[in-house]
C-alpha cells in the first residue's frame, strides 16, 4: 500500500467519524424521544382499551385487553393492568408457590396462583402401577377458579395471584388485595380432623361491596376435572365412573357415563366427580341454587377417563360462602358417615351404585354387613368371598330345596301328563287336556308353579351381588390365587391381539364360571324335562354361558368367582337332594293324594278360573279361524 492510499483511508475515517458527531442528538433530545416513546406506549394501551370497550359494550360493558407486554414500558404495563383488572391490578403480578395442608389421610397441594388446589393425594392407597393416587392431579387442564365482574370488568382468580401468610399444616388463608388494602378477595382452606377425607373451603369477601358488580345475584365458581385413569383395566374403570349429584330433597340422580351429557341443576348438596373407587365431591353447606354440569368420555387422552365441568353458582351477596370438599374412597361405611360440622350427614354413600330398589336393600341389610364382618377377622378375600357365598347358599337351601322337590313332583307325574296327550291327540281338545291335566295337579298337590316362584325369590341376592363386586373397593389389589387384583380381570393368557367384544386377555375365572354353568343347566334341565318345553330352550340354557364368556372376560375376576362357587355349591346341593328324595315314594303318595282327592270338588281359585277362562276364548278364537279356512 503506497503512501496516496494511506492519506485516502485516513480521510474517509475522518469524514465518517467527524459526521457520527456532528448528527449525536444532545441530551435534551435523548430525553424528548423517551417521553415520546413513554405517550405513545400510553396512547397504544389507551387506544386498544376503547376498542375493547366498544366491543363489548353489546355483552356487559367489559374491558379486556391483550397487549404485547414486550412492546409496553413498566408504566404502560401498569396501566393496561389498570384498565384489565380495575382495582385488582396490584394482584396480577407475584411468585407462585405451592402451600401444602395434610393429615393422615390426604395431602393437598394449593397453588398461591389463583389460590386453586393444584393436587390432591389420599396417602392409603396406591395406583394400579403403585404410584402415588392422586385424584386431583397437578395440571394446567384442572381448573378451579372464581369468576365475576368488577367495576365492569370480567376477573378470573386463575390470573390473580394470592398472598398466603403463616399457613399452617391443616389452614391456609390466601388473600388477593385491591390497590385499597382493606379490601381483598379471600380463599380459606382447612382439614380440621387427622383423619377425616375433608377439606373445608370458604370463599370470603371483605370491603368489595362498590367493586364487584351486584347486577347478578351470583357469580360463577368453574371447577373443571379431568379424571385419571388409577385401575387397571379402563374400560370397566370408564363404565363405573361419572358425574352424580344429590337434590336438596334428597334424591341423588347422575350424567350418563357411557356417552357426553350435560344437565342444569337447582337446588342441589353436592357434586361429585365419581372414580370406580375414588370421588371428588364438592358439597355445599347449605345449598348451591343452581349449577351447570357436564361430563365427556375422553379415555386416554390426557391419561384420563373424562373430562368433567361445573359451573356453580355463588351468591353474590358480599356474606362467605361456605363449601367443603370430599377426596377420597368410594367406602361404603366411610362414605355413610361423612358429615359437616353442623352434624348434617350427606348420603355420600349413594355414590356406590348397589342397585335400586330391593336390591340395593339386600346389598344394604345383608351382603355389606356379612361382608365387613368376615373381612374383620379374615384377611384373604378370596377366601371371604368362598365362606360368604356358602353362608348365602346355606339361608336360600329351603329354597332351592322346595324348588327340587316340586320339580320331582313333576317328573314323576310325566307319564300321567303323557297318557292325557293321547286321550285328548286333536288341536280342538288342547282344552280338555289342559283342564284335565290341571286336575291332575290338583289331585295330587302340585303346584305348577312351585318351582318357579323360589328361583325368582333368589333372584335379588344373585343381582344384588352383581351390583356389590365391581364397586367394592375392599377388593381393589387384592390377589387370589392367579389373580392379581380382585377387583378387575384376571388374566391367564394375554393375547397379541384383541377380540371385539371379549377384549385381549383370557380371564380363567370367567371360563370356571362358564362350565359351571353348563353343568349345572344341564343337571337342572333333566331334572325339570316334563316334555313340555319351549323349542329351541334348551339351545338358549348352553347359549347363555357362551355369551357370558364374552360379558364377564373383562369384568371383577371376584364377580366371576363368585358365581363359580354358586354353580359349584348348587350342583353339589342337587346331588345331595337327589340322592335323599325318593321318587317311587314320591310318586307312591302324589298317587294316593289323587286318589283320596278324586270324587271331591274343590272351589276353583280366582287364578284357576281366570287361566281356564284365558283358554276357553284361545279355544273360541281357533274354531272361528279354523270356520273362516273351511
Amino acid at each position: 500500500m503506497d503512501k496516496n492510499q494511506i492519506i485516502g483511508i485516513l480521510l474517509i475515517v475522518g469524514i465518517f467519524v467527524g459526521f457520527t458527531i456532528f448528527n449525536q442528538p444532545s441530551a435534551e433530545e435523548i430525553e424528548a424521544a423517551k417521553q415520546k416513546r413513554h405517550r405513545d406506549s400510553i396512547a397504544m394501551a389507551e387506544r386498544l382499551a376503547a376498542q375493547k370497550q366498544l366491543e363489548a359494550n353489546d355483552s356487559s360493558a367489559n374491558v379486556e385487553i391483550n397487549i404485547a407486554e414486550n412492546s409496553l414500558t413498566d408504566s404502560a404495563k401498569q396501566a393496561a393492568d389498570q384498565l384489565k383488572f380495575g382495582d385488582f391490578y396490584p394482584a396480577v403480578k407475584g411468585n407462585e408457590n405451592d402451600i401444602v395442608l395434610e393429615n393422615n389421610k390426604i395431602k393437598v397441594t394449593i397453588s398461591t396462583k389463583g389460590a386453586a388446589i393444584k393436587s390432591v393425594e389420599v396417602k392409603d392407597y396406591k395406583t394400579y402401577n403403585q404410584q402415588p393416587l392422586e385424584v386431583w392431579r397437578a395440571t394446567d387442564d384442572n381448573v378451579l377458579s372464581l369468576d365475576f365482574f368488577a367495576q365492569n370488568r370480567a376477573i378470573s382468580t386463575d390470573e390473580l395471584y394470592f398472598d398466603c401468610e403463616n399457613p399452617t399444616q391443616n389452614k391456609a388463608i390466601f388473600k388477593a388485595k385491591t390497590c385499597n388494602q382493606n379490601q381483598w378477595l379471600e380463599f380459606s382452606y382447612a382439614i380440621n380432623d387427622s383423619d377425616s377425607y375433608l377439606l373445608d373451603y370458604t370463599i370470603a369477601f371483605h370491603n368489595l361491596d362498590n367493586v364487584i358488580n351486584k347486577n347478578s345475584s351470583y357469580i360463577d365458581l368453574n371447577w373443571e376435572q379431568y379424571l385419571p385413569i388409577l385401575e387397571r383395566g379402563n374400560d370397566w374403570e370408564n363404565q363405573n365412573s361419572g358425574l352424580y349429584y344429590r337434590f336438596a330433597d334428597g334424591d341423588v340422580e347422575n350424567l350418563n357415563p357411557t356417552s357426553d351429557d350435560d344437565e342444569n341443576l337447582t337446588k342441589t348438596n353436592w357434586i361429585a366427580y365419581k372414580g370406580q373407587f375414588f370421588s371428588s365431591v364438592i358439597i355445599s353447606k347449605s345449598d348451591i341454587p343452581n349449577a351447570s354440569v357436564s361430563s365427556k368420555n375422553i379415555l386416554g387422552k390426557n391419561n384420563a377417563l373424562k373430562h368433567m365441568t361445573a359451573k356453580i353458582a355463588v351468591p353474590n351477596n358480599g356474606q362467605p360462602d361456605s363449601l367443603a370438599f370430599y377426596f377420597g374412597p368410594n367406602k361404603y361405611k366411610i362414605l355413610k358417615n361423612v358429615k359437616l360440622s353442623n352434624n348434617e350427614k350427606l348420603s355420600l354413600q349413594e355414590l356406590i351404585p348397589l342397585g335400586w330398589g330391593i336390591f340395593g336393600w339386600v346389598n344394604r341389610i345383608a351382603i355389606i354387613p356379612l361382608f365387613n364382618w368376615l373381612g374383620s377377622f379374615i384377611s384373604s378375600y378370596g377366601l371371604i368371598i368362598l365362606i360368604m357365598t356358602i353362608i348365602i347358599k346355606l339361608v336360600i337351601f329351603p329354597l332351592t330345596y322346595k324348588s327340587y322337590q316340586s320339580s320331582a313332583k313333576m317328573r314323576v307325574l310325566k307319564p300321567q301328563v303323557e297318557e292325557l296327550s293321547k286321550k285328548y291327540p286333536r288341536e280342538d281338545q288342547a282344552m280338555q287336556k289342559q283342564q284335565a291335566t290341571m286336575d291332575l295337579y290338583k289331585r295330587a298337590g302340585v303346584n305348577p308353579m312351585g318351582g318357579c316362584l323360589p328361583v325368582l325369590l333368589q333372584m335379588p341376592i344373585l343381582i344384588a351381588m352383581f351390583r356389590f363386586f365391581p364397586a367394592s373397593i375392599e377388593l381393589r389389589q387384592q390377589s387370589f390365587l392367579w389373580a392379581n387384583d380382585l377387583s378387575s380381570y384376571d388374566s391367564i393368557l394375554d393375547l397379541p391381539f384383541s377380540i371385539p367384544f371379549y377384549g385381549d386377555h383370557v380371564s380363567l375365572f370367567t371360563l370356571l364360571m362358564a362350565a359351571g354353568i353348563v353343568i349345572s343347566t344341564k343337571i337342572n334341565s333333566g331334572q325339570m324335562d316334563t316334555g313340555q318345553q319351549m323349542p329351541g330352550m334348551k339351545m338358549m340354557m348352553y347359549l347363555m354361558p357362551l355369551m357370558m364368556v364374552f360379558w364377564f372376560n373383562n369384568y371383577s375376576s371376584g364377580l366371576s368367582y363368585y358365581y363359580f362357587l354358586s354353580n359349584i355349591i348348587t350342583i353339589i346341593q342337587t346331588i345331595v337332594i337327589r340322592k335323599y328324595v325318593d321318587e317311587e315314594a314320591l310318586l307312591a303318595k302324589l298317587n294316593a293324594n289323587a286318589s283320596k282327592n278324586k270324587n271331591k270338588t274343590k272351589k276353583k281359585s280366582g287364578f284357576m278360573a281366570r287361566l281356564e277362562e284365558m283358554q276357553r276364548q284361545q279355544l273360541e278364537a281357533m274354531k272361528q279361524q279354523q270356520k273362516k279356512k273351511k
